[in-house]
């Protein structure tokens, strides 16, 4: 027996159920903000992904060479790809373009609970607005997506990695290492990045900058450490929280976090993560935040602002919370009594079917009794049962599962009993 690959899964059809619930009302909220779903390629050319996503990203990829000898990746996220293809076809059409996507994609990290190797997220990106209200309204909608999935227990971690930037004097190379050692709480390694580059005195104020969190107040504070740095982007923070007031999220729903880093070279100013609680130590489940990918790609400067949430744990902190709903049931399994009752059988399943209707038949020949166990064991909410005599009165027997209570229908009045009851 073949197995499947670590870090990947087989979702049966309950499972799916489930993730479809979650990924509906995020394309749904999606739309309702004037997102509109693009697609890319699964695999893409090594170099978009190494352009600019960062050491973290670069050393998870599964790279491999095709058989025309071209260096290709799987995608370990949407962002690139998205950007190049605004580049290369999307780049005439009306700004803002509010763009979403939902997909797989693969990193090679160690598995563990809701973090896969193939794993599956939503994603939308605003290019071309401007940042402040652009920024606002990518929080808005992952939030409000947390929201629309039913979860009470979230938080959005909301940061500046411009203010970091600012405070480092180094080459693009240099930073991206020190912030890498941020992201991670990699200290030792922080250290020792800081002494090859000669300033060791930026040690303390970095650790103490990475660990305020909580309310605007915080912002005065990581002010003071910054001492006579640049503080736009705490300013720039602030009139977030005024646009947030403005689309009524709460501010219980996020603080302002200084060590919000993110793992991806291309980010330059707002960053945030957000938390579902309810999954202790893997409550991350996703982020984002302003970058800047255009220019690099070869299109024109323009502000660039996104996210991306994780379906796996999204679905985790749904069940958590019990906020899933089931699936619509099957309304109505046919029961064909008989050979002779087959085609007439077929007929009614047909119109069942093109009146909107989830309706199933026999396709094993079973006897009524086991048929009735059948539909019992799929949750359908009727069992319909033609046998010779029903037909010669244009009649049907209805069965309603869930109370056992039978009755006979005439044909023509089939659909509405079905979908009236």
């Amino acid at each position: 027996m073949v197995e499947r690959p670590r870090g990947t899964n087989d979702w049966g059809p309950q499972d799916m159920a489930k993730r479809r619930f979650v990924e509906s009302r995020f394309i749904q909220l999606a739309e309702s903000f004037g997102f509109r779903e693009v697609s890319t390629p699964t695999f893409e050319s090594l170099e978009l992904f190494t352009a600019k996503s960062g050491l973290g990203i670069v050393r998870e990829l599964y790279a491999f060479k095709d058989q025309g000898g071209r260096d290709l990746a799987l995608r370990p996220e949407f962002t690139a790809s998205i950007l190049r293809f605004y580049v290369s076809s999307l780049r005439s059409l009306p700004k803002p373009l509010k763009l979403y996507t939902a997909g797989n994609a693969f990193r090679y990290e160690e598995p563990q609970k809701g973090r896969y190797r193939e794993f599956y997220q939503l994603n939308a990106e605003i290019i071309g607005g401007a940042s402040l209200p652009s920024d606002a309204e990518a929080v808005a909608l992952a939030i409000g997506t947390m929201r629309a999935i039913g979860l009470k227990q979230v938080k959005a971690r909301i940061g500046n990695i411009g203010v970091l930037r600012s405070f480092l004097p180094f080459s693009p190379t240099d930073q991206s290492i020190v912030l890498h050692s941020l992201d991670k709480r990699n200290f030792p390694m922080l250290d020792a990045e800081l002494a090859r580059l000669g300033r060791k005195d930026l040690s303390t104020p970095l650790r103490k900058l990475v660990e305020l969190s909580g309310d605007a107040s915080i912002l005065n504070d990581a002010a003071k450490v910054l001492g006579g740095a640049s503080t736009e982007g705490l300013d720039y923070l602030r009139d977030l929280a005024g646009f947030l007031d403005d689309y009524g999220v709460s501010r219980s729903d996020y603080t302002f976090d200084m060590g919000v880093v993110r793992g991806l070279d291309y980010y330059t100013g707002m960053v945030f993560e957000i938390d579902s609680p309810n999954l202790g130590a893997e409550k991350q489940v996703g982020g984002g935040g302003a970058y800047r990918l255009s220019e690099i790609f070869g299109g024109e400067p323009v502000a660039q602002t996104g996210f991306a949430l994780g379906l796996d744990r999204l679905v985790m902190a749904a069940e958590a919370e019990g906020t899933i709903e089931a699936p619509r049931p099957l309304d109505a399994y046919v029961v064909p009594v008989g050979d002779t009752a087959r085609k007439k059988a077929i007929q009614i399943l047909t119109s069942l079917r093109a009146a909107g209707l989830g309706a199933d038949i026999d396709l094993i020949g079973r006897g009524p009794s086991k048929n009735l166990d059948y539909a019992n064991a799929i949750g359908a909410r009727f069992a319909v049962i033609l046998g010779e005599r029903e037909l010669k009165q244009g009649r049907a027997t209805v069965r309603e599962m869930a109370t056992g209570v039978q009755r006979e229908v005439a044909l023509d009045d089939l659909v509405d009993t079905v979908r009236n009851v």
